[in-house]
């Protein structure tokens, strides 16, 4: 389990694995000289033979540094910059839960792909080159077999670390691609599916338009018709009323 959750951790975030890599092997080629038995086993080859791998290697190295600085480091820029632009798509959608979740991932997204740029950028530091120069020259001479094995197996240590920053920096690469590849499904599906859809209004028929004007047009009929009676009621009971006050009068002089 716990080798299943190191691998997890080391895929999701490889540059952290890389500088842990990296420093351990620079630590044991500094601190560590090369044991006999390594040197015995390699030692099995000519001279000849040992010259030549040691050629491969130096040329392995060279490969390593210039895809890393010119395939990585480019492809990391153009992707950082789709993810910028996706980030401000995400801007312009309509109001909507997941806008916040689009702009997450795609600065995410920018993020690994800088740090992808960031590792690839480290090919252009020189790092240690083994069986090579005067001094070389002159221990080979002297040492024979033995040196030209000793600094095979260092450069060998060393084109390791390469191809662990390169490994490093295509899996932030990746990392990155596959937020940005989230981003953009989701998206599409706002784009395409409106987080408000409004109702379209429905032309109104010209029945019910004739039967409103009729219901308003006899509503004023009757108002009409109401009015002076209620006028005609109003007068009466203030005619009665005087009447019935001028009694009274008459009433209370006798």
């Amino acid at each position: 389990m716990m080798n299943l959750f190191k691998i997890m951790f080391e895929e999701i975030l490889p540059f952290f694995s890389f500088l842990r890599n990296k420093h351990k092997k620079l630590k044991k080629i500094k601190t560590v000289d090369v044991s006999q038995e390594i040197i015995k086993e390699y030692s099995i080859l000519s001279i000849e033979k040992l010259h030549h791998r040691l050629s491969e290697e130096h040329e392995r190295a060279s490969t390593i540094d210039e895809k890393t600085t010119k395939f990585t480091l480019g492809l990391s820029v153009s992707l950082t910059i789709l993810s910028a632009a996706s980030g401000t798509l995400a801007k312009l959608l309509p109001d909507n839960n997941l806008n916040f979740m689009i702009i997450f991932l795609c600065g995410l997204s920018s993020i690994f792909m800088l740090i992808a740029g960031i590792i690839s950028l480290g090919a252009l530091k020189t790092l240690p080159k083994y069986g090579y120069g005067t001094k070389h020259e002159i221990l080979a001479e002297q040492q024979g077999t033995n040196h030209i094995a000793n600094a095979l197996f260092l450069q060998e240590e060393i084109n390791i670390i390469r191809h662990l920053r390169n490994e490093s920096a295509y899996q932030c690469l990746r990392n990155g691609f596959f937020l940005l590849l989230l981003a953009l499904i989701i998206v599409t599906f706002l784009i395409r599916i409106p987080s408000e859809v409004k109702p379209v209004s429905q032309p109104i028929p010209v029945e019910r338009i004739e039967k409103k004007a009729v219901q308003e047009k006899t509503a004023g009929i009757v108002d009409n018709q109401v009015k002076p009676d209620k006028a005609k009621s109003l007068s009466t009971e203030r005619s009665d009323n005087k009447a019935n006050s001028a009694d009274a009068k008459s009433r209370a002089a006798d």
